[in-house]
């Protein structure tokens, strides 16, 4: 079978499965199917996905990729949708509203559509942006995701949701923080097996490190990555380098790329689309089964069981507004203990200032001073920051744990009320792990306050630095830096623990509402699949009807099957020499 007969088959596969997927009432489905999932196959569109966490420089990358910086790019969390970008003789964009309709923009002006900061507009699915870049000549599409611990859920929804649609993704790793333990847990339970083959890692960052130390990030990504994908692909770059027309380091991955997007591409276009296939094949199934249950039972039976299983998910959401309750608990308590620490701390920092001011000579005094209480400082709220982190991260694995439990148990409950097999909402309301969670909300928090008030110490500092400047004997400089140095170290006490509270409390409210709408999107997934349940029994209420519809059901499950069968084939013959 040549290339363009698998293809065609490929494709006739593709178009059954949304004929079974309509006739069990999944409309949406089979229209994803027909108006995304086959043009793709159909023209050989290749996904290159660009993923990893939030400050790691994928817009950057991309950029470099591109050849300029188009992308908007920060510190702080920039992308909040997905951005395609495909070959185009002209550069020009268009957002893809969630309704269907496309508005032209500027391409100049993205940053008002993509970035988090962005104006709110009517909802975005994507945006897609056409760019000359010799790169996407060949049909490819580069994806530019979401931060993958973006503690916003709509956005996290969409980069998770879009990685298995992937035909390569490349994880972005940072240099500088090599393989964080979120992002090692992103990997291992985030990613499908099936996914796995498919990661290309790139280390950006590259030119912030020394040979020595390079080499070193490198081999420890080597060792753990090892053990989640098999012999990973591993490349440094320099996305700002490459950007500014110096050597970033670029060639050897995009060689790697040029192989993969080459003599391998359509062989693994075609093997994705018959493993999009088949995932499909088994939501249509379960959606099947469900509509075969609801068909076996009495009305009022069925009725009954709805009826408990409903009881099951009050009692489930009452467990997780218990989980509020916790938080405060738990955030109350942290918050004490900082308390304490920063008292314990600004005593024992002015304590040792005595001495060292006295040892002190006044050019010492006069030039080092200020820096000295700055540093100080700074090194504290660092480690007081990781304390902070590892708590609040160990408060969200609690709370999530529970949920968590509470969500399984209440979908097993339900599917045995029901007398189906496990069921599996569209809507996955606990993906997120405590790590990732807790990164999310913190990272950049204590990043920005520890340096911001780096500079905020400074200024309470400029007195003491004024009035050593003011030419006084070198004895009287010493004896006012004695007083004034210790009540500048209490006035940035005072300053820092509201702010340390805020970050706290800030997190505490992001975690309360996650578990709020995790509650919510329980009850609506679980709600949906009762209510289609009820009403696909309700609509067929005569034995001959039912009996109608039982064996459509059959048919709609034979055919299945022979698709399954017919992919199996498929995807063996894609990898068979032409």
């Amino acid at each position: 079978m040549n290339a363009a007969a698998r293809k065609a088959a490929i494709r006739e596969l593709l178009l059954r499965t949304a004929v079974v997927a309509e006739s069990a009432g999944l409309v949406s489905m089979a229209r994803e199917v027909r108006e995304v999932r086959v043009p793709k196959l159909e023209e050989e569109r290749f996904s290159l996905v660009v993923l990893g966490e939030f400050n790691h420089g994928k817009s950057t990358f991309i950029n470099a990729l591109l050849g300029e910086a188009l992308l908007p790019t920060g510190i702080t969390p920039t992308t909040a949708v997905l951005t395609h970008v495909r070959f185009g003789e002209k550069k020009t964009a268009e957002a893809v509203l969630e309704s269907g309709a496309r508005k032209k923009v500027d391409p100049a002006k993205l940053s008002e559509w993509l970035t988090v900061d962005a104006e709110p507009r009517e909802p975005v699915s994507h945006v897609e942006i056409a760019h000359p870049s010799p790169f996407l000549r060949d049909q490819i599409t580069v994806v530019d995701t979401p931060g993958v611990n973006d503690i916003n859920e709509q956005r996290a929804e969409i980069t998770y949701g879009y990685v298995p649609r992937a035909d390569a993704v490349l994880f972005l790793l940072d240099a500088t923080q090599i393989l964080s333990d979120s992002e090692r847990q992103f990997l291992e339970q985030r990613i499908l097996r099936s996914s796995r083959d498919r990661l290309v890692f790139v280390v950006t960052k590259a030119d912030l490190l020394d040979d020595a130390e390079l080499d070193q990030a490198l081999a420890f990504a080597r060792k753990h990555l090892g053990a989640i994908v098999a012999e990973p692909a591993i490349f440094p770059v320099s996305a700002k380098k490459a950007i500014a027309g110096e050597d970033g380091r670029m060639e050897p991955l995009l060689a790697h790329l040029r192989l993969t997007l080459g003599t391998e591409r359509r062989r693994l276009l075609y093997d994705h689309a018959l493993a999009d296939a088949a995932r499909l094949s088994g939501f249509v199934r379960q959606t099947l089964g469900m509509r075969r249950r609801s068909l076996e039972l009495p009305e009022k039976d069925l009725a009954g069981r709805v009826a408990h299983a409903q009881e099951r998910l009050k009692e489930g959401r009452k467990s997780l507004d218990a989980a509020a309750e916790t938080i405060a608990a738990e955030t109350a308590a942290l918050k004490a203990r900082v308390r304490q620490d920063l008292a314990a701390f600004t005593d024992e920092f002015c304590a040792a200032l005595a001495p060292d001011l006295a040892a002190a000579s006044a050019a010492d005094l006069k030039h080092y001073l200020g820096p000295f209480l700055q540093d100080t400082w700074k090194a504290w709220l660092e480690t007081e920051g990781e304390m902070i982190a590892a708590e609040l991260e160990r408060i969200a694995e609690k709370v999530i744990e529970v949920a968590n439990e509470r969500a399984e148990g209440v979908t097993r409950g339900v599917s045995e009320d029901l007398g189906v097999d496990r069921l599996v909402l569209q809507v996955d309301t606990f993906r997120y792990d405590a790590s990732v969670f807790a990164l999310g909300a913190l990272g950049t928090t204590v990043f920005f306050f520890v340096n911001t008030l780096a500079g905020g110490i400074l200024a309470l500092a400029a007195p003491i630095v004024a009035m050593l400047l003011k030419g006084k004997a070198a004895q009287e400089m010493k004896a006012e830096a004695q007083t004034r140095a210790p009540e500048t170290v209490r006035k940035v006490a005072a300053t820092v623990a509201p702010k340390l509270d805020e970050i706290v409390d800030a997190f505490a409210g992001r975690l309360r509402e996650f578990v709020a709408e995790a509650g919510a999107a329980l009850a609506r997934g679980i709600a949906e699949v009762l209510d289609r349940a009820l009403l696909e029994r309700r609509t067929v209420r005569d034995g001959a009807a039912a009996s109608a519809e039982g064996v459509a059901v059959d048919k709609a499950f034979a055919e299945l099957k022979a698709i399954d069968e017919r992919m199996a084939e498929l995807r063996q013959a894609v990898w068979e020499q032409d």
